[in-house]
């Protein structure tokens, strides 16, 4: 048998301590179930979703709150636990600590990610919206190191010596690091920047073609029009030069250059042409408020060379467009019967040149010789 010495005034004080410690999940409990009630009532009183973006960043750490609260005083309560008051309330203030943390953590997610689906955000950021997951993983890394750094000078670990070695040893991790640091800071100028974002179409020069898909830490992530990505370190995006035909304006012209014989008649050719080009402005990818544009540029070999230019809403619709453009100048020349030369040469032959390339015709077909 085991026996223990438990006076009565322990008894009771762990009695007090245990109701104390149940009573605080119980009411962290309702505190759950009525946040749930009187926030849902509330918002909807109001007209802006940012009260409901806090209200579900909160909840859940401050019930968490509810029930250290609890403990704390329930241990506080312990006689036979006074000589271990310090560590307890170091425990508690790191706990207390954490909490905060995050719920500073969950509050910034929530606000960047309802930022994130505002028409607005870019007007109200400064800077493409679009670019907000990036800022979301530095804000997360930032908000979790300063709540660790906290979380160890609340616990009694020094980190005046972490800070020093990171002063002493930056340089070197710098030197190090210094290609991944310059993609790092890199990407955080292209995002303030806002020359390009993701869902831009761009071209790099010297590089890919394609759709930003995602600015990393390190790259960028650009998917071609064959659907292959091309991670593009963020230091050679910054000092490249790159075409964003989905900037301010995003529609693009598409060009169709095509040729005639001279013998045909050029001011018919261009009145059917432009009948012929003009039809397709009802064509929903179609910047139906620019004109078609056709001008003759070149007097060539075989051809008299003219192009035609149509806008198209995006710069993807662009190649659509001029796929259609081909079709019906090919099919309308075609109906009308102008013809579009292949290269040739035309000789021009004095006549006695001629006579002798008679007889030279002459005496190869008959298999014999010319004097």
């Amino acid at each position: 048998m085991f026996e223990f010495d438990v006076s009565q005034a322990q008894l009771e004080e762990t009695a007090v301590a245990a109701a104390i410690a149940v009573g605080s999940f119980v009411l962290a409990w309702l505190v759950s179930r009525l946040s749930r009630v009187v926030i849902h009532a509330f918002t909807k009183t109001t007209e802006t979703e940012i009260d409901d973006v806090l209200a579900n960043a909160l909840r859940g750490p401050v019930v968490a709150f509810v029930a250290l609260q609890g403990l704390f005083i329930a241990l506080r309560t312990l006689s036979h636990f006074d000589q271990y008051t310090d560590t307890i309330h170091r425990t508690w203030v790191a706990l207390a600590l954490l909490i905060v943390v995050v719920a500073v953590r969950r509050v910034v997610l929530e606000l960047v990610d309802w930022l994130s689906t505002r028409p607005g955000a870019s007007e109200l950021l400064g800077f493409d919206a679009r670019s907000l997951p990036f800022v979301r993983r530095l804000l997360n890394v930032l908000v979790l190191a300063i709540g660790t750094l906290l979380v160890m000078d609340a616990v009694g670990l020094s980190i005046s010596p972490l800070l020093a070695g990171l002063g002493l040893g930056g340089f070197a991790v710098a030197l190090a690091l210094q290609p991944l640091l310059s993609n790092i800071f890199a990407s955080s100028y292209v995002i303030t920047d806002a020359s390009i974002a993701v869902g831009d179409y761009v071209e790099v020069a010297g590089g890919p073609t394609g759709v930003v898909e995602d600015i990393g830490w390190r790259a960028t992530r650009i998917r071609s029009f064959d659907n292959n990505i091309s991670m593009v370190p963020n230091a050679a995006v910054a000092d490249s030069i790159i075409t964003n035909y989905d900037s301010a304006d995003a529609r693009a012209d598409a060009r169709v250059e095509c040729g005639i014989a001279y013998e045909e008649d050029l001011e018919r050719v261009e009145t059917i042409v432009l009948d012929e080009i003009s039809k397709l402005l009802e064509l929903d990818y179609v910047d139906a408020a620019r004109e078609p544009l056709f001008r003759y540029s070149e007097f060539a070999d075989s051809n008299v060379n003219f192009f035609v230019k149509m806008r198209a809403v995006t710069w993807g619709d662009s190649f659509l467009l001029k796929h259609e453009l081909m079709k019906c100048i090919h099919r309308r020349l075609t109906a009308e019967g102008v013809v579009i030369n292949y290269p040739a040469r035309r000789l021009m032959l004095a006549s006695e040149d001629v006579e002798g390339f008679e007889r030279l015709g002459s005496a190869l077909r008959n298999g014999g010789a010319t004097s």
